[in-house]
Order: structure tokens, then C-alpha cells, then sequence
């Protein structure tokens, strides 16, 4: 994957005159959308292995490993989920989130920000759904 500044592609693209050309030279600097790719590459950097991700995300198997295939798309929190359980920190987790098209944790939301909060201070799914539950969100488990 070739980096290239995003101001630098956004100002080339709402400056070309024709798409095709600038599309096709711009297209090398696109990201790898998939999540399956991220997932396999934090397994092997972490040295994890799918069933212990999947346990400490509170995930069952035969669903997680669907995911971890490419043959069923997550929810954001599910995604959310399987970063808590390969053990990323938050800018990890962002980064994995916007690479895959899918929103990053906003601090402003009040979900997002207390697994800002549990992702901040290691702590585990159950952890974080104690937290969600006492303030009457959505938890992880539902």
C-alpha cells in the first residue's frame, strides 16, 4: 500500500477536469477497504489466534469466524468488539475503523465515549458493558 497526503489527493480530485485520468492515477493510493486483511494482519502482529480474539470479544465462533473469513460484514460494534479483543489502543482502533469505512470513535457520542474510556484503560468487553449498562446505552451484548 503506497501512501500519498489525502489533502494532496482530495485537492487533485476536485481540481481534474476529467475523471477517468485522475481516477485511474489517484487509484494506487487507495486503501485496502477490507476487513478480513486488517483482522489477519493484527492476528499475526499481536501472535493471537481467532478463537482467544474472539473470546475476550464476547463473540461466538461460528459467527466470528465468518468474520474473520470475509463471508458476513459486522456491525461497527462488532468491529469495535474484535479490535477490544485483539487488544488495540484507541488510535489503532480508529485507524482500523476508518480503513474500513466505518465511523471512528467520537468522543462526543455518548456510546463512543465510554468505549473511548474502556479501550483507554484496557479494560475488557464485560468491563465496558457494565459501564454502557449504568448509563442506559447499548451494550456490547445486545
Amino acid at each position: 500500500m503506497q501512501e500519498k497526503d489525502t489533502d494532496k489527493l482530495l485537492h487533485s480530485l476536485k481540481q481534474a477536469e476529467d475523471f477517468q485520468t485522475i481516477f485511474s492515477e489517484t487509484r494506487q493510493y487507495a486503501i485496502d477497504q477490507k476487513l478480513k486483511n486488517y483482522l489477519a494482519y493484527w492476528l499475526r502482529e499481536k501472535e493471537l489466534s481467532k478463537s482467544a480474539v474472539l473470546k475476550k470479544a464476547g463473540i461466538a465462533e461460528a459467527t466470528g469466524y465468518q468474520y474473520f473469513d470475509g463471508k458476513r460484514n459486522p456491525s461497527r460494534e462488532k468491529v469495535i468488539a474484535l479490535t477490544i479483543g485483539l487488544g488495540l489502543s484507541l488510535e489503532e482502533t480508529n485507524e482500523l475503523l476508518k480503513k474500513t469505512s466505518y465511523a471512528q470513535l467520537y468522543p462526543k457520542h455518548p456510546w463512543d465515549s465510554v468505549v473511548i474510556y474502556g479501550i483507554s484503560h484496557d479494560l475488557s468487553i464485560s468491563e465496558i458493558d457494565d459501564y454502557l449498562y449504568n448509563e442506559e446505552l447499548k451494550t456490547f451484548g445486545e
